[in-house]
């Protein structure tokens, strides 16, 4: 006797159908001017995020780890702007 797949044993699904149409692409890139805002968007999000944590939760560790994440998008923008 033959071994029942339990995954398919009910389907009558052929396999060489298309399952489904093809999905559109989007375009994401904005290009340089609006990755440069993004960035800048970051850094201010950052530095927003590193004040909440100094001033309400008291937590300078977490504070510094946000703020390192701000300075670290600020050398990127200008390595990206020399370039």
């Amino acid at each position: 006797m033959k071994p029942v797949n339990r995954t398919t044993a009910g389907t009558a699904r052929d396999s060489r159908a298309p399952s489904a149409a093809p999905a559109k692409t989007r375009k994401t890139s904005y290009g340089p001017i609006g990755n440069r805002l993004l960035k800048v968007a970051v850094v201010f999000l950052c530095t927003v995020n590193a004040l909440m944590w100094e001033f309400y939760t008291e937590s300078r560790i977490m504070a510094i780890v946000w703020a390192a994440i701000a300075v670290g998008f600020i050398f990127w923008i200008i390595d990206d702007m020399r370039r």
